[in-house]
């Protein structure tokens, strides 16, 4: 069921025992719509309020805020309650130099060890990316969401031939974080970053299924600079809202 409040998912049933199960379930609706900026930068979290809209007590909701703001998604503000964390140049440079590290390292591992079925997915995944990255350079309306999944899903096909478990766990928490980051770039970017994007994937999957390592991995690095450097761009223009000012 969806709250009218910010479009937001109400836990059926959450009001009864308070299990794992309910703080998982209101713990992945929160982090989510951070990630997907229903819940804006700088966003004060009231209890009250939250615990209404999300459709479960006070208990499950608060160990939920205490979790995110272990994942620096959410700030403790002692009497004021909580506060979704703004948006900074400077953490998401952070995140991308990390994130950036990793992925180069599963990527290289990837190529080395990725078998036809990684090909295939790599292919499949490429194919529905294409598509997608048209329909945002056609500025499609409510493409963003679609876009959004076809992009995860190819950057996975990538690195799912690197037999690191760690490696790739790691660069998921990673990749949750930049996600944040790179929605509202994405929106707010105009038609050239569109262009650029579009054809970094196609150079990504042609390197990759060439067993180039040392292609694919520069070119990765490339392209996550270039949103890191699209973000800091509109954040000067005035065209991204960050929530520092909250």
């Amino acid at each position: 069921m969806r709250n009218s409040e910010q479009g937001t998912v109400i836990v059926e049933g959450a009001r009864g025992s308070i299990g794992q199960s309910t703080v998982e379930t209101v713990y992945d609706a929160l982090k989510g719509d951070i990630i997907t900026g229903k819940r804006r930068p700088g966003e004060f979290l009231r209890i009250d309020r939250i615990s209404r809209a999300y459709g479960v007590g006070p208990t499950p909701l608060r160990e939920t805020l205490q979790r995110l703001t272990a994942e620096s998604l959410v700030i403790a503000r002692g009497g004021r309650g909580f506060q979704v964390a703004p948006l900074t140049v400077a953490e998401f440079e952070d995140l991308n130099v990390a994130r950036t590290a990793i992925e180069v390292a599963a990527l290289q591992l990837s190529i080395e060890h990725g078998a036809e079925d990684w090909e295939g997915r790599v292919v499949a995944a490429g194919y529905i990316l294409q598509k997608w990255d048209g329909q945002m350079l056609a500025r499609v309306v409510d493409a963003v969401e679609r876009w959004e999944a076809a992009n995860a899903e190819f950057h996975a096909a990538l690195l799912s031939g690197c037999p690191s478990v760690w490696l790739l766990r790691v660069r998921q928490g990673l990749a949750s974080k930049c996600d944040r980051y790179r929605r509202v770039a994405v929106v707010s970017a105009d038609a050239p970053y569109h262009e650029d994007v579009a054809r970094e994937h196609g150079a990504l999957q042609e390197a990759a299924l060439q067993r180039d390592a040392g292609r694919a991995c520069a070119l990765l690095a490339t392209h996550y600079q270039r949103t890191v450097d699209v973000f800091r761009s509109q954040v000067e223009s005035g065209r991204i809202e960050t929530g520092s000012d909250a």
